[in-house]
């Protein structure tokens, strides 16, 4: 059954993805098994996260110009360098100057962190990668050992968030990656779609509203006002459980959350009918998640609003919440002496930082897209970026 997404042109698939898709739809199908197809959540974990043959298991990084996307770290070191001011005076006001990552992916991020913090003089003492994929770990290491600053800082990899941490937790684009049921409003109700298998191929098939996602979609509609027919969107009934196991670690520390996404008004209006679900595939971005499963990364906005409420599950206050733009300029992404602006203006240098400024925070760029969260538990400085731009209270 198709759900009517619009199509385009993507890039044939190689023979190795070719083979590696048909490997997943037969795991699909063995899946179903008796039960009937795998409701879209759980069919978004396995083609993502599965141990042998989802799309993060791949033994390579679907980052960078020759993957699938680029992160924010891989457009421009201002991103990590306007971080670091931020961080950097918690971690002088006593903070544990240890650094989690969560899904480092290439290890752009946390080596620049760490030589933008040494350069600080706030130099981290710690770095711990959270990477479930082995097989990146000698990419991670390879490059985090040549990285300029980050010699002094001790790395260590892990493939679970640490039982036990103090300091600064990251998440760089990682919640949008989290499995999200996918749920339409009929004219009897919400249902869900899920998918199954027919001879040999997968589809889309409608199936019955589960308990917790109808417990998750309730506030929603008491929030802003009954939803209309034809509605599709998409809900996360198990965020305070997946942050649970990422955050339940910390014993004083912050976790920043940097993603795109809208507050829970938003997210859910009326106009944006057909849900936020996204699909990338050789740098092309297309809404047909049954395209090329294992090879394709599936993604959907965050709910900021049901962020915060899952993380006080885990015992973390709102701290803070704003679009990335103003963050980045109220931490002094231009205008400080270290924003790294060339003097020459004219110049080729000054007219690459000019660029990169604007990937950061224009409108239509990720500048009011990506928002930046601040979680705290303990004793936790205030920041002073969102001391001018915090949007807490649209949430």
């Amino acid at each position: 059954m198709s759900l009517g997404f619009r199509t385009r042109v993507l890039p044939a698939l190689s023979a190795w993805e070719e083979g590696r898709v048909r490997a997943m739809i037969q795991k699909i199908a063995l899946l179903q098994g008796a039960d009937g197809p795998l409701y879209f959540d759980r069919y978004m974990e396995c083609t993502l996260y599965d141990p042998s043959l989802g799309y993060y298991r791949q033994g390579r990084s679907p980052i960078g110009r020759a993957g699938d996307f680029v992160t924010l770290p891989e457009t421009t070191p201002l991103f990590a360098a306007t971080l670091a001011r931020v961080f950097a005076p918690l971690y002088a006001a006593g903070l544990d100057r240890t650094l989690v990552e969560i899904g480092p992916g290439t290890g752009q991020l946390a080596g620049q962190l760490a030589g933008a913090l040494d350069r600080a003089g706030t130099p981290l003492e710690c770095c711990v990668l959270v990477e479930p994929n082995q097989g990146l770990w000698p990419l991670q290491q390879s490059f985090l050992n040549t990285f300029p600053g980050a010699g002094r800082t001790r790395f260590e990899w892990c493939t679970i968030s640490p039982a036990r941490w103090a300091g600064i937790l990251v998440m760089n684009e990682i919640v949008d990656a989290f499995p999200v049921a996918l749920v339409e409003k009929g004219r009897s109700g919400w249902f869900e779609w899920g998918v199954g298998h027919r001879a040999g191929q997968i589809v889309f098939e409608p199936l019955v509203l589960r308990a917790p996602v109808g417990a998750a979609l309730g506030p929603i509609e008491e929030a802003l006002g009954q939803l209309p027919t034809g509605y599709r969107t998409e809900c996360n009934p198990a965020l305070a459980a997946q942050l649970e196991t990422i955050l339940s670690g910390c014993t004083n520390g912050c976790a920043f959350v940097v993603d795109y996404g809208y507050s829970r008004r938003h997210y859910y209006h009326p106009d944006r009918g057909m849900g936020t679900l996204q699909c990338y595939f050789h740098q092309l971005v297309h809404d047909d998640p049954l395209h090329a499963p294992g090879v394709e990364d599936l993604t959907a906005m965050v709910d900021f609003t049901s962020l915060a409420e899952a993380a006080a599950v885990s015992g973390f206050e709102l701290a803070g919440y704003a679009s990335l733009a103003p963050f980045l300029l109220a931490a002094g992404l231009v205008g400080s002496e270290d924003s790294g602006g060339p003097d020459a203006v004219g110049s080729a240098d000054h007219a690459r930082w000019v660029r990169e400024v604007c990937r950061l925070t224009e409108p239509h760029e990720a500048g009011e897209l990506f928002k930046v969260m601040m979680l705290a538990k303990g004793k936790v400085p205030d920041v002073a970026a969102f001391a001018s731009c915090d949007q807490s209270d649209r949430l």
